[in-house]
């Protein structure tokens, strides 16, 4: 699986499988440009993270939490990373089933891009990402049902950086207030 989270490892460069994620979400965008015009998906989380997904990451946590190693402490350092890739290979096993791609077949498996749709870019260049998202959609020829998917795909990112704003203000309230781990001064007395 971790051939689909190199954009290089593809030949052709053509990507076959958008996803759009807006971690603040409970919905993702998915471009779907296996035929010739790009199927447009809104696909809610619930549909992917189901009991069945946390069983998946419980297992493979516990098989990489119990693996024997020569070097106990280096195992236990590296463990979060070896975790973080799991989840991700998880998610994307299951996120390509729920496409109905067959992931036991390697060679059957698309080129996948996976773009997320938050953070300082989406909160200065709102309008930039909104037609980028809506170009990727679109594909060689808008359909005629554009309309209703780029009207949802303003509103994910609508909502996407409205919750990005709501939490830089509470952030920015903490840490004046020094309630915040992340707290800083200028000038702070001692005395």
């Amino acid at each position: 699986m971790e051939q689909l989270f190199n954009p290089q490892s593809s030949g052709n460069g053509r990507r076959e499988i958008q996803l759009c994620i807006f971690p603040h979400l409970q919905e993702f965008l998915v471009i779907d440009s296996r035929q010739n015009d790009p199927d447009v998906l809104f696909v809610k989380t619930d549909e992917i993270f189901g009991e069945d997904f946390y069983r998946a990451v419980e297992a493979e946590f516990s098989e990489a939490l119990r693996c024997s190693s020569k070097f106990p402490f280096s195992h236990l350092i590296n463990l979060p990373i070896a975790i973080e890739e799991a989840v991700r290979d998880i998610a994307m096993t299951f996120i390509l089933e729920r496409l109905g791609v067959p992931v036991e077949q390697e060679e059957a498996i698309p080129t996948v891009v996976v773009y997320v749709v938050s953070g300082g870019a989406l909160a200065t260049h709102t309008g930039k990402v909104l037609e980028s998202l809506q170009d990727l959609a679109r594909g060689d020829s808008p359909g005629a049902d554009g309309d209703s998917w780029e009207v949802r795909i303003s509103d994910l990112v609508e909502r996407e950086t409205a919750i990005l704003q709501e939490i830089n203000d509470q952030q920015v309230a903490e840490a004046l207030k020094g309630d915040s781990p992340d707290y800083f001064t200028l000038w702070e007395s001692r005395n």
